[in-house]
């Protein structure tokens, strides 16, 4: 019996150690959730381990059936969650505000605070949910000089034609785990980059809604579809190409 428990610890230790692994810049692909005993909502882990400025990072794919009353969720104290609805209609309680989020739609969860979400329809609700842990040192008093918790309507938030394509601007904020953390929304028309290739401190996640691209990232080059997630390491060259015959679009953020 010692030597089954000592084995064990021995397994999650490494288990630990794993998940901490530099996560690698390419694409990964949405991986349909799957369910884990009765839990509701379904999740599957697209990527998973440590960044320049994360000491830990999950994207994962999530899934919510048809559900009849609300059901909690709480941050953990040193961690933040960032919610993107992909298909469906998530209806989410936060901060005593209530909403019926449609695609594109997104919540940002602080670190110990609590959200209550609900579907109330027949189909299910797919979203993205990225956990992650900052490096730095987590200041507590900074949550009273920061928006907090909060969420954005897509159809509230404004499209900013341009001769490329178009623009939604959701936010650039300071956050409990991040120094600066910034995230839009592009339409970016056939056939057209949204810049040149570039580097910057911040790591970014290009999330695809629809189209098809190609991301440079480094010296290699990756396909892009809906459901594609591009993630780039801090200071490596990156730079995205419309290569389809309409417009595309896709969540943009970075985090330091």
């Amino acid at each position: 019996m010692k030597r089954l428990i000592f084995n064990f610890s021995i397994f999650a230790s490494l288990c630990i150690l794993l998940s901490n692994d530099p996560i690698s810049s390419g694409v990964y692909e949405w991986k349909e959730p799957v369910q884990d005993t009765h839990k509701n909502p379904k999740s599957s882990v697209l990527f998973e381990g440590s960044t320049k400025h994360m000491e830990w990072l999950q994207m994962n794919s999530e899934q919510l059936e048809h559900s009849t009353k609300r059901i909690r969720i709480t941050a953990l104290e040193n961690e933040e969650e960032l919610y993107i609805i992909k298909k469906g209609i998530l209806t989410v309680l936060l901060n005593d505000s209530s909403a019926s989020l449609v695609p594109g739609s997104m919540i940002l969860l602080e670190a110990g605070k609590d959200l209550f979400i609900q579907n109330d329809n027949s189909s299910p609700c797919k979203y993205y949910l990225m956990k992650y842990r900052s490096r730095a040192r987590i200041d507590k008093g900074k949550a009273m000089q920061t928006g907090g918790s909060f969420m954005k309507d897509w159809n509230k938030v404004e499209f900013k034609p341009h001769d490329k394509g178009g623009v939604r601007n959701y936010f650039e904020t300071a956050t409990i785990m991040c120094k600066r953390l910034e995230m839009h929304v592009t339409t970016l028309n056939a056939g057209l980059k949204s810049h040149d290739p570039h580097r910057h401190e911040a790591e970014e996640i290009i999330l695809m809604m629809d189209g098809r691209t190609e991301m440079q990232i480094g010296e290699n080059f990756y396909k892009g579809k809906d459901g594609s997630v591009f993630f780039a390491n801090s200071n490596i060259l990156h730079g995205i190409r419309n290569e389809g015959t309409t417009s595309c679009t896709y969540f943009a953020f970075q985090f330091e």
